[in-house]
């Protein structure tokens, strides 16, 4: 196989394909991150003209990283070396003085209580990025910026109708979305002049929280017209004077559908519309025939004290625990003197 450089094209067609597919491989992912002025790259392997391998690099100040990637065959240690040993070539070919990789490799799947259900050995795969002078991030149990190692996940094979999934709901679940079925609505957006409002309860969230978000109006206008029908801003709102309770942004990929971020009005929070927005959406993936709902990130905490944990597995829900990030510093003395610079910054910002 052949370590090149990929089309738009190509590697789109390859991402929708397979079965590893995600929003933070995709080629929609790529233009967001370049209107906000960071360098993209699609790389990959091919056998003849076949794409075997593909992963997107996003980088900036000559830092480099891959989300929830590459794509390829990890039960292959050949090809991960291939790819590896390629990206490294190129990575210095182009100067970076780091790089990140984040596969998309199960560790172990658990329930709600943290036992494990399923494990894997990935013994081989850890061998691989050692011997390249790849160091392991560590197992991180916190909510990341580039790629959680954790995820939140609800499998809806072999379910058919809201019905039947709402029989896998527990009983305090289903009893908050009788009691206000009739209060609220959930409406999609199909113009950006709403994110103005749909914001609000994000930042609503955010400040209960103590959380100063980077994420503008702007940056959701992006989002909307990149990702096209391929993302969803939604609200539930209260039926008799259309007040906004709960806000979310989802995307939708051929294999799963993302829920990105969502937030409450907080002095709404007792209406419960986070149980409707939930419900709702697990209705829109039977709809369309979408099988495995991802709510994204959140922590490896599998405590009483983890309230997300404890609304999100009112659903019916399994955690995923990824293998976590890779990092190898190419330009050691660069690396260093960067690291002192962004120091400097955020002391002085």
């Amino acid at each position: 196989m052949k370590f090149v450089e990929l089309t738009r094209d190509e590697f789109q067609k390859f991402e929708e394909k397979n079965p590893q597919g995600n929003i933070m491989q995709s080629a929609e992912r790529a233009e967001l991150r370049e209107e906000m002025g960071y360098n993209t790259y699609f790389l990959g392997l091919k056998d003849g003209e076949k794409v075997a391998a593909a992963g997107l690099v996003v980088e900036r100040n000559r830092e480099a990283w891959i989300q929830i990637g590459p794509l390829l065959d990890y039960d292959d240690t050949k090809m991960i070396r291939e790819f590896l040993e390629g990206y490294l070539a190129f990575a210095e070919e182009k100067g970076f003085v780091e790089v990140e990789i984040f596969p998309p490799v199960l560790l172990s799947v658990r329930d709600v209580k943290g036992e494990k259900l399923k494990e894997f050995d990935r013994k081989k795969i850890f061998g691989v990025f050692e011997k390249l002078g790849f160091m392991h991030m560590g197992m991180t149990t916190k909510i990341e910026y580039k790629a959680n190692r954790w995820m939140c996940v609800k499998d809806l094979s072999g379910i058919k109708t809201i019905e039947e999934a709402r029989a896998t709901y527990k009983k305090n679940v289903r009893n908050k979305l009788r009691k206000v079925s009739k209060e609220l609505e959930v409406h999609v957006l199909t113009d950006k002049k709403e994110l103005k409002d749909w914001i609000a309860a994000l930042d609503s969230s955010n400040e209960k929280n103590g959380v100063k978000s980077s994420r503008t109006e702007k940056y959701y206008r992006q989002i909307f017209d990149t990702f096209g029908d391929k993302v969803q801003f939604m609200v539930v709102r209260k039926k008799d004077d259309k007040e906004i309770v709960s806000s979310r942004v989802v995307f939708y990929r051929p294999n799963e559908v993302v829920t990105f971020v969502s937030g409450t009005v907080q002095k709404y929070k007792k209406l419960n519309g986070m149980t409707v927005m939930q419900d709702w959406q697990i209705e829109e993936c039977l709809k369309r025939g979408i099988k495995r709902l991802n709510f994204y990130g959140m922590e490896g905490d599998f405590s009483e004290n983890n309230r997300l944990l404890e609304f999100k597995s009112g659903f019916g829900v399994e955690i995923e625990e990824y293998i976590g990030g890779f990092k190898k510093v190419l330009r050691p003395t660069a690396y260093k003197i960067g690291k002192v610079k962004r120091k400097i910054r955020t002391l002085f910002s």
